[in-house]
């Protein structure tokens, strides 16, 4: 019966098939096997409740209905869930609205994570156009890195254009293989008002920008052309993160978190997304935006690639009680 609960779920969740939904609400009303089956499968983890990031989905009652209490955990445990297990986290956030019924209830009054808009000077571009200052930034508040200027479009829109490929620290025994923009970010206020000394506290970084890639002369040198999004979190000075680039990151990197996307040249702008745990201890985040060329070469012109709304979101996820209600 295990099995074909879980089926019945990824019916619903992958075709809103109607049918299964029907199905599976009255296996649930009728039968307290299966009744069971869900109780285990989605209270049996403790750590379910974070890696569900929803505080509106508890449980369902168990075969006795008993109360029963739990605490989440505060390490990730999606690894070590077995199969059947894994299905149902990916499937039960979109299905299980609408299979109340006879002996399942739901919690009403959960707490909500909350998000919060982390400060990027000039994420939209939209402040200045010009070049972007060249080298690795040593304070908080300004973009630096390669080759890069911001152009003003047809619209009237800004945008960051990524201009070439190089080595940000000029050694010529570390070949040129991307074009980054760096900024640095300042975490500790962030830290003192959220309490991130509670060691049940779990806060998220998102960073997330839109990239845009047009025809250009050199585009046949750059058949595997990627942008992608990078988080490196630090508990040093700015300037320190700045001399020491890029063997900080080995040294002192406490976090990091990254997305990539690969774009030909005329299709549609795409946002992509980069996340990472917030450790108590990071006082910075380094965020990048880059376009790659995954080969070890000298410097490449890349002239129609282009980054726009650049964002720095943390989302705290509420710490749940799990509990059952009659």
């Amino acid at each position: 019966m295990e099995e074909h609960l879980l089926n019945l779920l990824q019916q619903v969740r992958d075709d809103s098939n109607e049918a299964a939904r029907t199905e599976l609400n009255d296996l649930l009303r009728k039968y307290s096997e299966a009744r069971t089956i869900m109780s285990r499968t989605l209270v049996d983890e403790q750590a379910l409740v974070s890696h569900l990031r929803d505080a509106s989905i508890i449980s369902i009652l168990d075969a006795d209905g008993e109360v029963a209490t739990s605490q989440p955990s505060t390490t990730p445990a999606m690894r070590h869930l077995a199969w059947p297990q894994q299905i149902a986290v990916a499937l039960v956030t979109g299905v299980i609205v609408g299979l109340l019924g006879v002996g399942v209830a739901w919690a009403v009054n959960s707490p909500q994570s909350q998000a919060r808009t982390l400060h990027v000077t000039n994420g939209d571009f939209e402040t200045f156009s010009g070049p972007v200052e060249i080298g690795f930034p040593s304070h908080f508040g300004t973009w630096g890195g390669n080759p890069a200027e911001v152009i003003e479009e047809a619209g009237g829109n800004r945008v960051l254009r990524l201009l070439k490929t190089e080595n940000i620290n000029s050694d010529l025994n570390d070949f040129a293989s991307n074009c980054s923009v760096f900024q640095l970010v300042e975490l500790s206020s962030l830290g003192q008002q959220w309490e991130m000394t509670d060691p049940q506290t779990q806060i998220t970084l998102n960073l997330s920008a839109r990239f845009r890639r047009e025809a250009a002369p050199t585009d046949a040198e750059l058949p595997e052309l990627t942008g992608s999004c990078r988080i490196y979190l630090f508990n040093r000075k700015p300037e320190a993160i700045s001399e020491g680039w890029p063997r900080v990151i080995r040294e002192d990197g406490i976090g990091f978190g990254k997305k990539v996307i690969t774009l030909v040249p005329g299709e549609e702008s795409a946002t992509i997304t980069a996340s990472c745990l917030l450790e108590s201890a990071a006082t910075v985040a380094l965020i990048v935006v880059a376009a790659s060329t995954k080969s070890h070469a000298a410097p490449i012109e890349l002239g129609g690639y282009f980054v726009d709304d650049v964002q720095l979101t943390a989302i705290r996820q509420p710490t749940l009680p799990v509990h059952f209600v009659k």
